[in-house]
């Protein structure tokens, strides 16, 4: 489990240290008060992807940096395969701005050691995960990290590919053989120049976008900068009135603490704003010129090769291999054959061993989670798990008599289907649950598949549900919180959340605020309890910390 947190100068954190226990601890605070930062820096310390506009305004680097205890069997062999010192406590430590950093036990490593030591210690699920579930080419995904499969067929999955293009490049005549070279050394000698690198067309469209608007980005944000400054002054001189008002009448607090916090969201505002304004005024034609010249060059090499431009790492790779297999090739045709017959057995094989693996979890997990979801207000729903085979006609590896696909995960397709009420059917989860009942089936899904891990039977790990009680309320959250403490009894959980039913029920309360010191605004962090835990769930009840009532409701949430 995680049992300390720093934070230094992520977003509008400065310096924040947390030390951290067991059980159930939930985050609150006012939107835009810092909880999502807090998830953001601990996905920094499993590998999450670096955001350099996290670093916050004037300092150069962001560092966040945990101490981890756990299970120390399974950290030594994970310390020991990397060649990292074997220290326990496990010091983890990323650092963000300019050239992004990680260090495990103080000794450098790849963002992808602190990913697979992630494995190991934490589970993070945010309010957006449970949209995986819409979408049934995530549900294979979903199953594996569920039931802990974590599938590697990638040698396996080569190995097919490279026998199946081995046999089509003998295929060919030896009359065509010349002029095909001749043809590879052409056109590899282009993409040699243009090196296309996987998923980079994606995200040149995607930069190139925002860039065409830049100027009007950067006028209107410079407008909406400069006209918040202009309102600042006012709001000021009015929060200053309302304190001499509330001086002389104590009923005037609220509405003076109203104003404040509006005041500090729009001096954020209106810090954001310059921000903008300066990222768009430095992003410029010069930038917007590169990139549309390389993605002119994409769609002229996609065009020559018949692909998508987004396919012409893989069609590049595939051309060097064929030249590969017509320079040296001279195995004869019955060979090759038999090599990808006995590359398609090797695959078959073992992804079928895997599918067994998903298919032998099945059952329990199903009834796991009808279980769960009866707990979580969702009474008579049953969940089942389809699991089937992925066909692909072209595939030369065959399971059960059907072409199945070649990929790293397997042939197994999985999809959800759900009976919200007894008696309606069975129909596809992602056209009939709403948000609400998605949060619950993610939730569902996350506690059956702990439940059942058994290679985590007696080791904690630690959870973080940011939000994922989105789309909730009344019973619905009460059940969800009472779920939430049911997994920190063998697992320390952090979960965001602006549900009073759900934060009543943790064992431990933080409460974000952000204010203003000398000029600058800074998030901070306080646990809370007693009388001051009940005001904080009074104002996630009706917005209003001092309402007799919601202070009434919250004490008998606690009780």
């Amino acid at each position: 489990m995680l049992v300390s947190l720093r934070i230094q100068n992520l977003a509008l954190v400065e310096d924040l240290t947390l030390e951290l226990g067991q059980g159930f601890t939930v985050l609150t605070g006012e939107t835009g008060a810092g909880k999502s930062l807090l998830v953001d820096a601990l996905s920094l310390l499993v590998g999450a992807r670096a955001d350099g506009e996290l670093v916050r305004r004037g300092a150069d680097r962001a560092v966040v940096e945990g101490i981890v205890e756990g299970e120390d069997t399974a950290w030594r062999a994970f310390l020991e395969e990397r060649g990292l010192p074997g220290e326990h406590p496990v010091v983890l430590r990323r650092e963000i701005g300019g050239r992004a950093r990680a260090w495990i036990n103080g000794a450098p490593c790849a963002v992808g050691d602190l990913k697979e030591a992630g494995r190991i210690w934490m589970r993070l699920a945010s309010q957006h995960d449970h949209q995986s579930l819409l979408g049934e080419e995530r549900h294979l995904g979903l199953l594996d990290e569920v039931i802990g499969l974590v599938p590697d067929l990638s040698a396996q999955a080569e190995g097919v590919r490279a026998a199946a293009a081995s046999l089509k490049a003998r295929k060919r005549s030896e009359a065509e053989r010349e002029t095909r070279l001749a043809q590879l050394a052409e056109a590899l000698a282009e993409l040699e120049k243009l090196s296309p690198k996987p998923g980079e067309w994606d995200q040149l469209r995607a930069e190139r976008e925002p860039l065409r608007h830049a100027t009007a980005l950067e006028h209107a944000y410079a407008e909406g900068a400069s006209a918040l400054d202009r309102a600042l002054p006012e709001l000021e001189a009015a929060q200053r009135a309302l304190a001499k008002a509330a001086t002389v009448w104590a009923d005037a607090a609220p509405e003076q603490d109203r104003l404040r916090s509006a005041l500090l969201e729009i001096e954020d505002l209106a810090a954001l704003a310059q921000q903008h304004a300066r990222h768009w005024a430095e992003g410029g034609e010069a930038r917007l010129e590169k990139l549309e010249t390389r993605l002119a060059a994409f769609e002229k090499q996609a065009r020559r090769h018949r692909c998508e431009p987004g396919e012409l790492s893989e069609t590049w790779a595939a051309l060097r291999l064929e030249q590969k297999d017509l320079l040296g090739g001279n195995a004869s045709l019955e060979d090759l054959e038999r090599a990808l017959a006995k590359a398609a057995e090797a695959y078959r094989s073992q992804a079928e061993k895997v599918h067994r693996e998903r298919e032998a979890a099945l059952q329990d997990l199903e009834s796991e989670v009808h279980r769960r979801l009866s707990n979580l207000g969702m009474k008579g729903a049953r969940l089942q798990i389809r699991l089937g085979l992925s066909e692909e006609a072209s595939s030369p590896v065959l399971q059960n008599g059907k072409a199945v696909r070649v990929a790293t995960e397997g042939f197994s397709s999985v999809a959800l289907w759900i009976e919200s009420n007894p008696g309606e059917g069975f129909r596809p989860l992602a056209k009939i649950a709403s948000g609400g009942e998605l949060s619950r089936v993610m939730l569902a899904l996350m506690g059956a598949g702990l439940a059942l891990q058994k290679k985590i039977e007696s080791a904690s790990l630690t959870l973080v549900l940011d939000e994922v009680d989105a789309g909730i309320g009344g019973e619905a959250a009460l059940a969800v919180g009472r779920a939430i403490a049911e997994l920190s009894a063998r697992h320390q959980v952090f979960c965001v959340t602006h549900l009073a039913q759900v934060a009543a029920r943790a064992s431990s309360h933080l409460s974000l605020a952000k204010e203003v010191q000398a000029g600058r605004t800074r998030s901070g962090a306080i646990w809370v309890a007693g009388e001051a835990r009940v005001r904080e769930l009074a104002r996630l009840l009706s917005g209003h910390p001092d309402r007799p009532e919601a202070l009434e409701h919250a004490k008998l949430l606690l009780a």
